[in-house]
């Protein structure tokens, strides 16, 4: 990126390239600077995406909601526009209804995108629609067989207190891909459940809805 860049600084590609490695490395003022030039290249929606999420990062969800709402003036039938908007959005306790509205617009547009359907699913847990969650993720697991969306489903099936399902979601995810972290978190965590073991002490739990309680608060 940086040679790209050394040879002509409008590089789209090149700044978007730069944006997320600064992104990875954590260095957020410096990723926003990227991608806010690959913006005035090109108001393409990789750009509009990398300087929404970067806002998003630092918590300031003015930027990112107007942003996110002008990429998609530009791109009304775009369902990264329209995820960009419910992620902003849902930073926003008032917002929260408009984010779940905008995503499952998303959805509609493309249901193959994972990582739309988990934005969606973190808004209905906030609203404490666990079947609605359920039907989100199984109904795009029918699409694409994807090991953190089985892992994403374990944590819902635990937190409804389903834990043989839990059980068989958290397996699926780990024969898909044994690293996944999120996945092997959540086993460890659901079988101590099994056991009584408070997955976040060392005492045992007085009964199994209890353990289930503990852990549901955790997810």
């Amino acid at each position: 990126a940086e040679k790209a860049l050394a040879l002509d600084p409008r590089h789209e590609a090149a700044l978007l390239r730069a944006g997320h490695l600064h992104m990875a490395d954590e260095k957020l003022d410096l990723a926003l600077v990227a991608f806010r030039k690959a913006l005035e290249v090109s108001k393409s929606i990789s750009a509009f995406q990398g300087a929404v999420k970067t806002y998003v990062a630092q918590g300031r969800i003015k930027e990112a909601l107007s942003l996110a709402k002008e990429a998609l003036e530009r791109s009304n039938r775009n369902p990264k526009a329209f995820l960009l908007v419910g992620m902003a959005l849902s930073q926003l306790p008032e917002g929260l209804e408009k984010a779940q509205v905008a995503l499952e617009q998303a959805v509609r547009l493309d249901p193959h995108n994972s990582e739309t359907v988990m934005e969606l699913v973190n808004v209905l847990v906030q609203h404490d629609k666990l079947p609605e969650c359920v039907e989100a993720l199984s109904a795009h697991l029918r699409l694409r067989n994807s090991d953190e969306v089985h892992s994403r489903l374990g944590d819902i099936y635990a937190k409804m207190q389903k834990l043989d399902l839990a059980l068989g979601e958290y397996n699926t995810a780990l024969a898909l891909n044994r690293n996944l972290e999120s996945a092997r978190v959540g086993l460890d965590r659901l079988e101590k459940t099994m056991k009584g073991i408070d997955p976040d002490g060392d005492g045992e739990m007085a009964d199994l809805g209890e353990a289930d309680g503990d852990a549901n608060a955790s997810l």
